[in-house]
């Protein structure tokens, strides 16, 4: 039996497509944390850094309230998700709280929910001035009525508006503020 050059093409092709096949990864869900990297959440978005005293609620309003600044033109999205990633960075167990129906009026919200090892909760609200809050760690009874709570950016953004809603990191401050993060994170590990 005689291959012809026509006949070496098409078992060519067929071995490439076989081959892209078997060693693909397969299609991405589109929840999957690298569709979400791709779409503009940093890399290495959480880290670690010394940790502070998580039990603490003092430590926790010292924290809250020392970045306000860095935070202030971020509207409440963003500054809910800038103020999580820095306490989570810094060993808080800290997750977002969110609302679509915030103070019965049809809006939406998202504020942070923070557990100590023994399971107590505290809410931090970055933008409780805006919000008319008692204070930084409401403690009235809307922050206590929420709909749903997501572990970490990726779940907020996938089910609650996309990453552009919530992209502090990629404001002119927020870029600066992540960087230098990043920058002190390996000076702490040379």
């Amino acid at each position: 039996m005689h291959i012809t050059s026509k006949s070496w093409i098409i078992i060519f092709a067929v071995v490439l497509i076989a081959g892209a096949i078997i060693f693909s990864d397969g299609p991405k869900s589109s929840t999957s944390r690298d569709s979400f990297r791709s779409a503009g959440i940093p890399e290495n978005y959480y880290f670690s850094q010394q940790a502070a005293d998580i039990d603490s609620p003092i430590e926790l309003v010292r924290f809250a309230t020392s970045i306000k600044p860095d935070a202030s033109s971020l509207d409440i999205p963003m500054k809910a998700a800038y103020y999580q990633w820095y306490l989570k960075n810094r060993g808080f167990n800290v997750s977002f709280a969110f609302s679509n129906n915030f103070r019965n009026q049809g809006n939406e919200h998202v504020w942070l929910l923070v557990k100590n090892q023994q399971g107590e909760s505290m809410y931090v609200d970055p933008s409780s001035d805006r919000m008319k809050a008692d204070s930084i760690c409401p403690t009235t009874p809307e922050y206590k009525s929420y709909q749903k709570t997501f572990k970490d950016i990726n779940e907020l953004c996938s089910n609650t508006g996309g990453v552009g809603k919530y992209a502090w990191w990629k404001t002119g401050r927020g870029e600066e503020l992540f960087e230098s993060s990043v920058m002190l994170l390996k000076k702490e590990q040379l």
